[in-house]
């Protein structure tokens, strides 16, 4: 296998996980489990933003680092609107609260957004990932 194979692999790998959080997402929201509704949510886009900087042979450590690059290299170059950077800081930061401390309760409607924003978030990040503008 060639380096370029391993590395289509391993993005058609990460895009196979995003979809895979997405749907454990609507999966914990039905069930009534709203705080991983929301880290699940965070994941599928996390996963699907990886894939795409994959793809532009990139990678990155932490999430703050691939969250800088969604803004640097497709918000403000214009390939994805700002909503969708917004968003998935949105659910970062709702990720980070519901696996790391707070002990509030998610509320339906919450988890319900999050769902949301990660299936639209989804929809700009896989276009990238099939050429498309």
């Amino acid at each position: 296998m060639t380096g370029e194979e391993a590395r289509q692999r391993t993005v058609e790998g990460e895009l196979a996980l995003a979809q895979e959080c997405l749907q454990e997402a609507r999966y914990a929201l039905d069930g009534g489990f709203f705080r991983l509704t929301r880290s699940r949510a965070y994941y599928a886009c996390f996963h699907a933003a990886t894939a795409v900087f994959l793809a532009r042979n990139r990678s990155y450590r932490r999430h703050t680092g691939l969250l800088a690059a969604v803004d640097a290299e497709l918000v403000k170059t214009g390939v994805i609107p700002k909503a969708c950077s917004t968003a998935l800081r949105r659910l970062y930061q709702s990720r980070l609260r519901s696996d790391y401390g707070d002990v509030a309760p998610v509320s339906q409607a919450d988890a319900t957004q999050s769902v949301a924003e990660a299936e639209e978030i989804l929809k700009q990040l896989l276009s990238l990932t099939r050429g498309q503008p």
